[in-house]
């Protein structure tokens, strides 16, 4: 059973991660959500969607890599 995310994000100057979308050659973002439990945004070029769960640990990576 996936997990439903919302992909709402409306608060200004929210958190973000870095993305390089490898098949498509582009940058993006993943937006925190509404509800601060994942990131989530899509490929700015194909429009796929991502979503990346906030955890208790975490990480200190900004930067990460995406296959559309």
């Amino acid at each position: 059973m996936a997990l439903s995310v919302s992909y709402r994000t409306t608060e200004k100057g929210k958190p973000f991660l870095g993305v390089r979308y490898v098949n498509c050659q582009t940058y993006g973002r993943l937006y925190l959500n509404d509800e601060k439990k994942a990131y989530v945004g899509c490929c700015p070029r194909c429009g796929k969607r991502y979503q990346v769960l906030v955890g208790e640990k975490g990480t200190n990576s900004r930067m990460f890599i995406a296959s559309c």
